[in-house]
């Protein structure tokens, strides 16, 4: 087996310790993406939209590579754990050096340890050829880190053209995503928990609240032993905070036995 593993995406989009020091709380993450749009949406900072997730509970961040030194600083010092980095490199198109070793200097820069590689979308025509020559650069470039001692995540999007396998994808076209689950749950190194109100809709709706079996696709994480993050997405929401708070109290709820 490769050194990457799938992330399950519950919509999930449904995909470790820390060098950072892990606090108690119950594991749930949010994306930095979220707390930006939450400050823009509030009209406040992002130092206090972040206090703000924090006091919610949320443990852990989500951030891109390129995120702002500043807002990850800010971070840090509210206490924010690393939970996972994420990096979008096309490898489809072909190779990506540059952005290969940026992605690894932000490891070594931060401390973070755990990487989420997004490796592009296959063409419409795309033959076995152009799909084995994208897998073949993904896990090298997994070796690559691996070899640093950064595991390498590997997610896509809710796209008929996706690389890799995307459970995410699984309710979006009709299909049953916990059987998904159950085959790849042993692979399994980081969870994204993002919710939709119907099949056909791809805008997020807070935990819990749309048709997403999150409760039943949780509880078979945990059976399995996994003991990770759990990171709430829900891009597209247009009341971040007060969505967050639903979700944060569903995902604890999920996570209680």
């Amino acid at each position: 087996m490769k050194p990457y593993q799938l992330l399950a995406m519950f919509l999930f989009p449904f995909f470790a310790s820390c060098r950072q020091q892990v606090p108690e709380e119950p594991r749930i993450s949010i994306f930095a993406d979220h707390i930006v749009t939450a400050a823009q949406q509030e009209g406040i900072s992002f130092a206090e939209a972040a206090a703000r997730f924090r006091e919610m509970g949320y443990a852990g961040v989500d951030v891109s590579t390129n995120i702002d030194p500043a807002l990850l600083q800010t971070l840090d010092s509210l206490g924010f754990a690393h939970a996972c980095a994420i990096i979008w490199i096309d490898l489809v198109a072909g190779p990506g050096e540059a952005e290969e070793e940026g992605a690894l200097d932000f490891m070594r820069r931060t401390g973070w340890d755990k990487l989420l590689l997004v490796p592009g979308f296959l063409p419409e025509d795309a033959g076995d050829e152009v799909r084995d020559a994208a897998v073949a650069r993904v896990a090298a470039f997994a070796d690559k880190a691996a070899a640093e001692g950064f595991p390498v995540l590997v997610e896509d999007f809710d796209n008929p053209r996706s690389l890799c396998y995307d459970t995410g994808n699984y309710l979006y076209c009709g299909e049953d995503v916990l059987p998904a689950l159950e085959h790849f749950r042993d692979r399994i190194g980081h969870v994204h928990l993002k919710d939709r109100r119907a099949k056909s809709d791809a805008a997020s709706v807070p935990v819990g609240a749309g048709i997403v079996p999150v409760k039943e696709g949780v509880d078979k994480l945990l059976e399995s032993g996994y003991d990770g993050w759990f990171t709430v997405e829900q891009y597209g929401s247009a009341q971040m905070l007060q969505d967050a708070s639903v979700s944060i109290r569903t995902v604890r709820a999920a996570l209680t036995k």
